[in-house]
């Protein structure tokens, strides 16, 4: 295992010294104090210089050693392929769940939201929550506490998640480029039960532009409620400015939820770089159901506007959507969702920058 281990940390420091270094929109941790003043064009110029000089040595080496490619090679090319560069961006930009339930770095997130659709009226949200690395456990273990996210959240206009808080401890087992797997263990106070369940992901590259993932989540609670979740991501990259992917994921709750029968939502979603700061989403999104009997729920168009503001440290969003709902007969149901997203945290030691891989304008996928 530790062999294992050491394989994979120097990996990381090959990574970390040759592929086009992904900035956070957080700030790196001790420097709470002072956020906002870090300079994301002189980092950004630093490693294009380190690209670069990268880039010639790999040019020259390979001149003068003609052998074949070994396995690490082949993983870090793989590392430094376009379709997981232009995946980080895109979890991280657009703040993916599956990219916060992954991080292992300290992270605070203020999140007020405000709904408004046609037939269900308006509706407010303020959603909080921290994740706190346990210093002196190898980044092994996080406390959290605040709103649960663990649900689907794959959709780009999704705003029916419940208001969940959970306080507990995420144990990491593994956390590499194709696997990463962790157990969390906690109480829930809104039904106010004991929680532990595990969570594990696989990704693979399919080609240099195209990729799969796999997770899968599995939670018991001791008011006898389950709730097993299953995502499928396959992502493509179309150029250096779209990139599309194409989600499934199934819901499987207990008896004793309210919600009976299996939940399927089948999302695809186009996402646009506009500049480092500003991204658009393009999302059409389906989800069925089994119970009473099979059937379509819902049909959603959404548009997501996200900008991150001259403070790295602060997000807004503009959501307009429309649904065709079979509680309304699928008539048009039009309306917005309005977020500001304050988020501190992230640190470099990670495996990856687990928030935003920005850049400058010449970023590249």
């Amino acid at each position: 295992m530790s062999k294992f281990s050491g394989s994979f940390a120097f990996i990381f420091l090959s990574v970390f010294l040759t592929a086009p270094v992904a900035l956070s929109a957080s700030l790196p941790e001790g420097s709470a104090d002072s956020p906002g003043q870090t300079s994301v064009e002189s980092k950004a110029d630093s490693a294009g210089a380190d690209e670069a000089k990268a880039e010639q040595e790999v040019t020259e080496s390979q001149g003068e050693n003609s052998t074949p490619e070994n396995s690490l090679d082949k993983h870090k090319n793989y590392v430094d392929s376009q379709v997981l560069r232009a995946g980080q961006w895109v979890d991280g930009f657009f703040d993916d769940p599956n990219s916060v339930a992954e991080s292992t770095s300290t992270q605070f997130r203020l999140r007020p939201e405000f709904y408004y659709r046609n037939e269900q009226g308006a509706k407010f949200k303020f959603k909080a929550s921290v994740k706190i690395r346990i210093p002196g456990l190898g980044n092994k273990v996080s406390f959290i506490a605040g709103s649960d996210d663990s649900g689907d959240g794959s959709g780009v206009a999704e705003d029916d998640g419940e208001d969940d808080s959970i306080v507990g401890l995420q144990f990491f087992l593994s956390d590499s480029v194709k696997w990463n797997t962790s157990i969390t263990a906690g109480v829930k106070f809104n039904e106010f039960a004991g929680l532990v369940g595990p969570r594990f992901r696989y990704r693979t590259a399919m080609s240099e532009k195209s990729s799969l993932r796999f997770t899968q989540t599995f939670r018991w609670q001791t008011n006898n409620y389950w709730d097993i979740g299953t995502r499928v991501d396959l992502n493509f990259v179309l150029n250096q400015s779209f990139f599309f992917r194409q989600t499934v994921y199934g819901r499987w709750r207990g008896e004793e939820s309210d919600e009976k029968g299996y939940r399927t939502r089948v999302s695809s979603i186009l996402s646009q770089k506009l500049n480092y700061t500003t991204g658009l989403q393009y999302d059409f999104s389906t989800i069925f159901h089994t119970e009473p009997d099979n059937h379509v729920d819902k049909y959603t168009l959404a548009l997501r506007f996200r900008q991150r503001t001259k403070r790295e440290w602060l997000y807004y969003e503009i959501v307009p959507q429309i649904s065709f709902e079979d509680q309304f007969d699928y008539k048009a149901n039009p309306g917005i969702r309005l977020r500001l997203e304050v988020f501190y945290g992230g640190t470099k030691t990670s495996q990856f920058w687990k928030r935003t891989a920005e850049d400058d304008d010449d970023f590249r996928w």
